[in-house]
């Protein structure tokens, strides 16, 4: 009847459980080093098991326990026959003792451990405590299990399990042998479904097997439940019904949408996403899918012959997407694509933000330096092939700096966009190559001959302003400032850091960057020569060429913005540029 059959039913993780040594999947390093104490006798008294979900912690335990308590242990190979290591398998032994941190995380149940843990085995040699997920035990616990680890009887030994090993204190970990598990890579679980899809007459595709081992990230126990959902859903279980069930976009979306955004076909894209949210897919699904396909599509560019990338995709389907990218603005996406997913963790409507990135990913938009280097590339390519900017006479150094477009749909590129009074561009034409005068490296520095009007910033007389016709961008030199800054700290010069910090940049003419401050202490330190050196080799890094750093001393820019109302703050924030007061 119905419930002797839901008795009788295990789930594959569970039937299909390792029990010894051999059948561990993907942890080798583990299985030798145990197996290696077992035979010579060099036991500890605690252990601690650390990895990613679904990677054989517990099980391991297991294993471990019947090998110390099999009647012909200690064993490096436990015979699963005696009775000891059946009524482990079973869960039934009582001298193994699996403890749920989780939800017997305080200092009572830890007490009563102590407590216990004094008397002798029942019937096996070794008495065993299994604390899985133990780095949700609370302080306290903790203090009371350091109690016990520090002067353990002889017959009991704990192995700890943990997700998170880096929240157990150090005082724990110091008192226990250490055991990291990896990810089982997606070919050993590919191989372990099939033995275990043949074993239960499961019909299922070999791309169907490498779809479920790559969505299960690392996880056996993640992998087996997705075979078993899916010979449920389906006799013969092909890639298409491992999409159905985790709502992945699958290839064939995924290379529309990317070719989409590649083109700069903004309406098509968001058309895109709109049909595959009709279709039932997750939002922030589809963006995790396009990072990655990006990503596959970044290394078929940079290193072809590795194979990994093309699970994603075929090598001829990248050949087709891959010349409407540059390397530069693939980074780009992948920044802007991760500030997504941020941004979907607290959204109510996702598919907002969504079409928020797909806008800036088709415009190539965004102030961050993978943002701006991707327009460089794509302008410098225009330049170089004499490709025109289509419906649009928008000085290219506007351009650079990131002045976002309002959306048409249906175009491809920014039209004319509106122009800050400050700048001053090239009136009386009607040729588009005449705006067309500056490199990728001027523009990355935010010069253009066609641009006017360098921005004010008031420094002390002995700081030459460049010519007005130089054509600096101030909101783009503090970018590339505060890049500096990020560097200097990435690199570990926190002293550097607090002196760059008290400095702002004035200009960068003839590859000379020109900064002050008002602290004697700041500029005199920036200008010694191995701190100057040392930016110098950051800015070259940045730029693509050596600049010359020179620190002066200078009166601090007018602070007017901060009379401004908080709206037309956020626009000069985004925008650049500095505030003149009359």
């Amino acid at each position: 009847n119905g419930e002797d059959f839901m008795s009788e039913h295990q789930t594959l993780y569970r039937k299909y459980r390792p029990q010894d040594f051999t059948s561990l999947v993907g942890q080798e390093h583990i299985r030798t080093a145990l197996t290696n104490a077992l035979s010579s006798g060099k036991i500890s008294h605690a252990y601690l098991f650390a990895g990613p979900r679904g990677t054989g912690k517990t099980s391991t335990a297991r294993i471990l326990a019947k090998a110390l308590n099999c009647e012909q242990g200690p064993t490096a190979e436990p015979c699963n026959v005696c009775e000891n290591c059946q009524m482990i398998t079973k869960g039934a032994s009582m001298d193994v003792i699996e403890i749920d941190a989780a939800s017997n995380r305080g200092i009572d149940q830890i007490r009563e451990l102590r407590e216990k843990v004094g008397f002798a085995p029942v019937s096996g040699k070794y008495k065993v405590y299994i604390i899985d997920e133990v780095h949700m035990l609370t302080t306290e616990a903790f203090n009371g299990l350091l109690k016990v680890l520090e002067e353990p009887p002889a017959h009991a030994i704990f192995i700890l399990a943990t997700t998170e090993p880096h929240k157990i204190p150090a005082t724990i970990h110091s008192r226990c042998q250490r055991y990291d598990f990896h990810r089982v890579t997606v070919d050993d679980i590919t191989k372990r479904l099939e033995v275990v899809a043949q074993a239960e007459q499961i019909t299922v595709t070999q791309e169907a097997l490498r779809l479920i081992a790559i969505q299960a990230d690392g996880g056996l126990r993640d992998a087996l439940s997705l075979l078993e959902q899916s010979s449920v859903l389906d006799e013969q279980i092909s890639a298409a019904t491992v999409r159905g069930i985790l709502g992945v976009v699958g290839t064939e979306g995924l290379r529309n949408l990317v070719a989409l955004i590649g083109k700069g076909d903004l309406a098509g894209a968001l058309q895109a996403l709109t049909e595959l949210s009709q279709q039932g897919k997750d939002t922030k699904q589809i963006i995790v899918e396009l990072s990655e396909y990006l990503r596959a599509l970044l290394l078929f560019k940079t290193a072809a012959a590795y194979e990994d990338i093309y699970l994603t995709d075929t090598k001829e389907a990248f050949a087709v997407v891959a010349p409407l990218f540059t390397v530069e603005r693939i980074l780009a996406c992948t920044e802007r694509l991760h500030q997504t997913l941020e941004e979907l963790r607290f959204a109510v409507r996702g598919k907002i933000y969504a079409e928020l990135c797909l806008f800036d990913l088709c415009r190539i938009q965004g102030d961050t330096v993978a943002a701006l280097a991707a327009r460089v590339a794509q302008l410098e390519a225009q330049l170089s092939g004499k490709v025109l900017m289509p419906q649009s006479k928008v000085p290219l150094a506007q351009a650079a700096v990131g002045t976002r477009a309002p959306s048409t749909p249906g175009n491809s590129v920014p039209e004319a966009q509106t122009v800050p009074e400050q700048v001053a561009i090239q009136e009386g034409t009607d040729n588009e190559e005449e705006l067309v005068t500056t490199t990728g490296a001027e523009l990355l520095e935010g010069r253009a001959t066609a641009v006017g009007a360098q921005q004010a910033s008031t420094v002390s007389p002995d700081i030459k302003a460049a010519p007005e016709a130089s054509g600096y961008n101030q909101g783009s030199l503090n970018r590339l400032w505060q890049q500096v800054i990020k560097e200097i700290g990435a690199r570990k010069k926190k002293s550097l850091v607090a002196y760059a910090e008290k400095a702002w940049p004035v200009t960068l003419d003839d590859d000379v960057l020109i900064v002050a401050s008002d602290m004697q202490i700041s500029w005199e330190r920036l200008e010694k020569p191995e701190y100057r050196k040392f930016i110098e080799a950051i800015l070259q890094d940045l730029c693509g060429h050596s600049v010359q750093l020179v620190c002066k001393e200078g009166v601090k820019p007018s602070l007017a913005q901060d009379k401004l109302p908080p709206t037309a703050r956020k626009a000069v924030k985004f925008f650049g540029g500095t505030i003149e007061e009359e």
